[in-house]
């Protein structure tokens, strides 16, 4: 039995073993205290059954609990190393744009103004400012109806 509780314990730093009796049931509760943030890690083994069936399933009982225990630990492990090179990964690209952002601005060309930028709609803005209006009767993305909401199905 202490063979299969040493990979537990050397897994986790320190496991507590508790047993009680309750009439002819012995409960056996198999407690890892790992140092870890994951409460699934600290979620402790509770058997109870008679001193007879304990001695003749504990063992296995116990290597399940520690195969599972093991298989949770590595992928919290590793799903903590992704999260911490998306981390990482993020801090780098926030660094590049501030970075990118803190640079002044370049004057504008004499005789640009805003009106001379590309339109949503991939036309210049400076031409022909006299039809402000569409030509079809159906009302732009923006206009939904007389009530003055936006549509937002259409702006899709």
């Amino acid at each position: 039995m202490f063979q299969q509780l040493e990979a537990l314990v050397r897994e986790t730093g320190k496991v507590t073993l508790m047993m009680k009796m309750a009439g002819d049931q012995m409960s056996v509760v198999v407690m890892p205290c790992a140092d870890s943030k994951e409460a699934a890690l600290r979620q402790p083994l509770v058997l109870t059954a008679t001193p007879a069936e304990l001695d003749a399933g504990f063992v296995q009982a116990l290597q399940s609990f520690e195969g599972a225990h093991r298989s949770l630990a590595e992928q919290v492990s590793a799903t903590t190393e992704i999260l911490q090179a998306a981390e990482k990964s993020q801090a780098g690209k926030a660094q590049k744009a501030l970075s990118k952002g803190s640079k002044p601005a370049l004057p504008a060309p004499k005789g640009a103004s805003d009106d001379d930028t590309d339109d949503a709609d991939g036309t210049e803005g400076g031409g022909d400012t006299t039809d402000s209006t569409q030509a079809s009767d159906t009302p732009s993305p923006a206009q939904a109806g007389g009530d003055g909401k936006t549509d937002l199905f259409a702006l899709l």
